[in-house]
């Protein structure tokens, strides 16, 4: 079976010149057949030359203008059907694509064939999934930085009406309350540019050959106190040296990021350990803790935007939801990879695998 658009146009006309060929050399034996028979009938018992050729000249003109109206009819006919069968698909994508500029996110374009316009009808249908998904993304976005902002705006007006109206005297407690609302809004601003920035085709990193072991020390001396402060032992456990070719600025913050939320998790007491392994040709980071856990639904959504597992977005109970997506997208443009294996109730396990540096890389 012949597969692709440029095959099926071959065959065809193929098929069609053949037709053509084969209905012509018929006519043309027909109707030299018949005027031959023809000028021998009228010219028997004589040697009329004139005559002969007479027929003669007229069975080849014949010949050709029946030849050519033979040809030209199978000729329009195929051509229409094949053009038409051609340009169905491509009329179908255009008016798919109408309503897919119309908003009609869900358009779809479905096709049995295997070829080339096939392929093209699949592409259109993975741009118009993209697009849906885009859409959608944007919408849980504007309703999530919405509702992020609604919370600590509707604590600061409440204070200020209640320092208005003589409610609430502004001590230093209240004050502090209010700062704290203040912060809150300048870190998700600030997370929110980062993520804009680190998703942008503009994003760089500034990439050098940096020991793994420095990176791991250097965060956990950012956020030792945080611990101190919550009684969480913080332990840098098994450290495989080894040299990473990384933007060692933004490797602190992707450790950075998991510490702090590992630290939101887990419970007074508990503990928090970070390892390095060498695994073939890349080394395996891990942050594990002995905290609350997570459910699989949560696993799998825990890297997008703005997703919490706690629906009500109590403050208490974590950040904004941006942390561990700045931490994929920094890790991926490293060409590392990053998951999660937790439980509810046992403790999170945070993987982070990255290229080993080679020699070679740098000739």
């Amino acid at each position: 079976m012949i597969k692709g658009l440029h095959g099926r146009l071959a065959l065809s006309f193929i098929i069609v010149t053949s037709t053509i060929l084969v209905i012509a050399s018929i006519i043309i034996m027909f109707e030299i057949h018949y005027h031959f028979d023809m000028a021998k009938s009228e010219t028997s018992g004589s040697h009329d030359l004139n005559t002969y050729n007479l027929h003669l000249e007229k069975a080849m003109l014949e010949s050709i203008l029946w030849t050519s109206i033979g040809a030209l009819v199978p000729v329009f006919i195929v051509s229409y059907f094949v053009a038409k069968r051609l340009a169905a698909p491509l009329i179908q994508m255009r008016h798919a694509a109408e309503r897919l500029a119309k908003g009609d996110w869900n358009t779809r374009i479905h096709m049995n064939n295997s070829d080339e316009i096939s392929e093209l009808a699949d592409s259109f249908n993975d741009l118009a999934r993209q697009l849906q998904n885009q859409e959608t993304l944007r919408k849980n976005m504007t309703a999530d930085i919405a509702h992020e902002l609604r919370t600590p705006l509707a604590t600061l007006k409440s204070h200020m009406e209640a320092f208005e109206d003589d409610v609430w005297k502004p001590t230093k407690e209240r004050l502090g309350s209010c700062t704290e609302e203040i912060d809150r809004l300048i870190h998700l601003v600030d997370d929110l540019e980062q993520l804009n920035t680190m998703e942008s085709p503009e994003f760089k990193l500034k990439l050098e050959q940096v020991d793994i072991d420095l990176v791991v020390t250097q965060s956990i001396e950012s956020v030792q106190s945080a611990f101190l402060q919550k009684n969480i032992t913080l332990v840098k456990g098994n450290i495989h040296r080894s040299k990473v070719m990384v933007d060692s600025e933004r490797m602190i913050q992707v450790v950075m990021n998991l510490l702090t939320n590992a630290l939101k998790y887990t419970p007074s007491g508990g503990r928090v350990t970070v390892t390095v392994e060498k695994k073939d040709q890349s080394i395996l980071l891990s942050v594990i803790d002995n905290g609350i856990g997570m459910r699989k639904e949560t696993v799998d959504r825990a890297f997008e935007r703005f997703y919490r597992e706690d629906p009500s977005r109590n403050r208490q109970s974590g950040g904004s939801g941006i942390g561990l997506a700045i931490v994929k997208r920094l890790v991926e443009a490293h060409s590392g990879q990053v998951w999660i294996h937790s439980k509810k109730d046992a403790g999170t396990t945070v993987y982070v695998q990255l290229p080993i540096f080679r020699e070679e890389e740098t000739i």
